[in-house]
């Protein structure tokens, strides 16, 4: 995981100003939706408080903090968590935001489980800088650190599990530039491609996209660009459909769209099979119901990259435990690993 380590430990503030900054000029949808901390979204904090899932009369505690509590991708985090809970002697205790634009609400949160003896701390960050003061006070108190789902830009944490994001969003473009050519799209005509996040705080976001855009500009044909008119949808399904629809009445000459994470492909999903625009080709994260409706629909074009997050919860609960313990790990990084999905994938498994 040498690789891995070096890309998003070294170039990761890079890619995040370069990247971001390409990506963000000229959109005034991302710059009306991310609100600062003291103007949230909804107006109120987001969080989810903590609830011990198992074993609350053991000693030992584990606290378990996700960027986005609800949705298809986070109960898959979770039932990894409570199988790894089971095996173990500790008490997990499961908390959360409702919306991953409520920084403050995650911060609040790794306050609170030091307060109330947090042994170790399992942490899915929703900014990957503001959360890097906070995992670093928490260790300057001996209470181990594990991430899952996206890192910090520090190296104040223990182990990370998660998917080589980079990797991941090369292996995006690939497919959309080839869904692309087999619709029937000419290279020597103008075409576009919109790209939709739920956060551009979180490095995993970052990471995909400048994957994307690293191998869209090596072999995409030069007239097929990237729009730059890109909202962030705070991990929320409908604003996310709001956001594709947008896009397509925006720009007639799009022809695929991205999804950088689950509700972003959720929201361009139904919003595809709602205008029934089955002209636009979509690339996606993650498999919730809508998703894999429309990969199924022979009418539609889409696949998408399913995360193994169910082993980034059980991973990661069992090496906190080990941590806790006194064990220690000399890797940093684990690669989780992508499948595609596409409709042979589902066939093949006899998904219905």
């Amino acid at each position: 995981m040498k690789k891995a380590k070096k890309r998003l430990i070294i170039t990761s503030l890079l890619i995040t100003i370069l990247i971001i900054s390409f990506l963000l000029s000229g959109c005034s949808n991302v710059s009306k939706y991310a609100k600062s901390k003291s103007e949230k979204a909804s107006g109120e904090s987001a969080v989810v408080d903590y609830t011990c899932v198992l074993k609350p009369k053991s000693e030992k505690k584990i606290y378990v903090i996700l960027k986005n509590y609800h949705g298809d991708y986070w109960e898959t985090v979770i039932e990894g968590i409570e199988r790894a809970a089971k095996e173990i002697d500790a008490g997990v205790y499961l908390g959360g935001i409702d919306n991953e634009t409520d920084i403050d609400g995650q911060i609040s949160l790794m306050e609170k489980a030091v307060k109330e003896g947090a042994d170790g701390i399992l942490l899915a960050p929703a900014n990957s800088n503001s959360l890097a003061d906070s995992c670093e006070k928490v260790r300057k108190k001996k209470i181990p650190v594990v991430l899952i789902d996206s890192s910090i830009n520090s190296t104040e944490f223990d182990v990370c599990y998660m998917t080589d994001n980079i990797d991941a969003g090369e292996m995006a473009a690939q497919e959309m530039l080839t869904m692309l050519h087999d619709a029937g799209n000419s290279p020597q005509e103008p075409l576009a491609v919109g790209i939709l996040l739920s956060s551009d705080a979180s490095q995993a976001m970052v990471n995909r996209v400048s994957g994307f855009l690293d191998y869209w500009a090596k072999y995409a044909p030069t007239k097929w660009e990237i729009t730059k008119d890109i909202a962030l949808n705070g991990g929320d399904v409908e604003k996310a459909e709001s956001d594709a629809a947008k896009l397509l009445k925006k720009n007639e000459n799009i022809k695929g769209i991205y999804g950088c994470n689950n509700t972003s492909t959720v929201g361009i999903a139904k919003t595809l099979t709602k205008q029934k625009r089955t002209d636009i080709v979509m690339v996606g994260f993650d498999m919730a119901e809508e998703t894999k409706q429309f990969i199924k629909d022979p009418d539609y074009r889409g696949v998408s990259l399913m995360q193994k997050q169910d082993q980034m919860g059980y991973l990661g609960i069992g090496t906190l435990n080990s941590l806790i313990n006194g064990k220690k790990s000399e890797q940093k990084y684990f690669d989780t690993g992508v499948i595609m999905i596409d409709s042979d994938y589902l066939m093949e498994k006899g998904v219905s």
